[in-house]
């Protein structure tokens, strides 16, 4: 019995260890092939979409630029669906809304944007003009500043530089002079070979009520090419800011010359013949011409005043302006009437209603300018 039942086991083969080390790396070696594999389709298709989400943004970019906005926005929907984390799909998003006229939904995007990218110049430049769109000014300077010192990329000095133009363009809108210019300062100290902006920036300094500051940077300009007509007129400008009414007549004659075809130029420059006429502070009249200018200058500030809407608060003034105007023989002289006829008018015209319309003819514009620097 004890033989057959040894007869009965048979034995199984059994690998040797260099068998079973080959077969155990041949499953590893398939394994990280098919890993590999497996990565590289991914790979493949990762690819294929950002190529077709680039395609659809570049189609997007050109549907905006000839202003199909749905069609474009449609497109820039797509490929933030593809690429939901890219911030340029997601501003672009944004700016076809926006063009669209779909203000909050450009906000909405653009503050989910700047979650995860709140440096991103881009997106705070888009926001700060979705606010000027809607009227939010004061919120809009605060995303512009933030995109003057963003995250640009390539060629981000210009960028930063062009946002900056944009903001100091709204402060000169808005009338806000001390604004505009603190925007301003940074860019004084640039290069002298910069002439466009040179000009740029000189002539913005007087309307930001620094016409001294304007009139050195154009100066500069003039030294280098003394026939520069713009630069000229900037120092035109300047100089009537200034009070400088024969300087500033000069420096425009020059630029219309240099500039024959220039109609701002020419309206600057009969404006400045104008204040040459009427200036009742100008040096070398004499008393007699001085108090006949300062006669005319309170005749046609009551005139304009007169047709302002809302006349009850100015009613005094104007009635002792009329009561001067009155002709009746004057002991204290033509000096004394003179000084009390400019301090009248100037007063009369500080008082103006907010209804006032603005200064339209060459005459009515000198008017201003005479009163504002009597005040001052």
């Amino acid at each position: 019995m004890s033989e057959p039942s040894r007869s009965a086991r048979v034995s199984l083969p059994s690998a040797t260890a260099p068998e079973f080390l080959a077969a155990f790396a041949l499953i590893l070696v398939a394994i990280i092939a098919f890993l590999f594999l497996d990565e590289w389709l991914a790979k493949v298709d990762r690819e294929e979409s950002r190529a077709h989400a680039a395609s659809l943004y570049a189609e997007g970019r050109r549907l905006l630029a000839v202003h199909d906005v749905d069609a474009a926005s449609d497109r820039f929907a797509s490929a933030v669906a593809i690429e939901r984390a890219n911030t340029r799909y997601q501003v672009a998003l944004a700016e076809a809304m926006l063009a669209g006229g779909r203000t909050q939904d450009a906000e909405e995007t653009l503050r989910s944007v700047m979650v995860h990218a709140e440096t991103d110049g881009a997106a705070n430049l888009l926001m700060a003009r979705v606010l000027v769109r809607e009227g939010r000014h004061a919120e809009a300077k605060a995303f512009y500043h933030r995109a003057v010192y963003g995250r640009w990329g390539a060629d981000s000095l210009s960028r930063r530089l062009s946002v900056r133009f944009e903001l100091i363009a709204l402060l000169d809108r808005e009338g806000a002079q001390a604004e505009m210019l603190a925007e301003l300062l940074p860019l004084q100290d640039l290069p002298s070979d910069s002439v466009a902006l040179r000009r740029t920036v000189g002539r913005l300094f007087v309307s930001a009520g620094s016409p001294q500051r304007g009139a050195d940077m154009l100066r500069t300009i003039l030294q280098r090419s003394p026939d520069d007509g713009i630069a000229y007129a900037g120092m035109g400008d300047a100089a009537l800011a200034l009070g400088n009414f024969r300087t500033a007549r000069a420096d425009l004659a020059i630029a219309s010359r240099l500039l024959p075809g220039d109609t701002v130029i020419a309206e600057r420059l009969a404006l400045a013949d104008t204040l040459l006429v009427l200036d009742p502070m100008q040096r070398g009249i004499g008393y007699q011409e001085r108090a006949a200018r300062s006669r005319m200058l309170l005749e046609a500030t009551v005139a304009a005043t007169e047709r302002c809407a809302g006349l009850a608060p100015m009613s005094a003034i104007a009635d002792s302006a009329r009561f001067l105007l009155t002709p009746r023989p004057s002991r204290r002289g033509p000096a004394v009437d003179a000084d009390q006829m400019l301090g009248l008018a100037a007063e009369l015209w500080a008082a103006r209603p907010s209804g006032c319309p603005n200064a339209r003819s060459i005459r009515e514009r000198a008017l201003a300018i005479l009163n504002v620097r009597l005040a001052s």
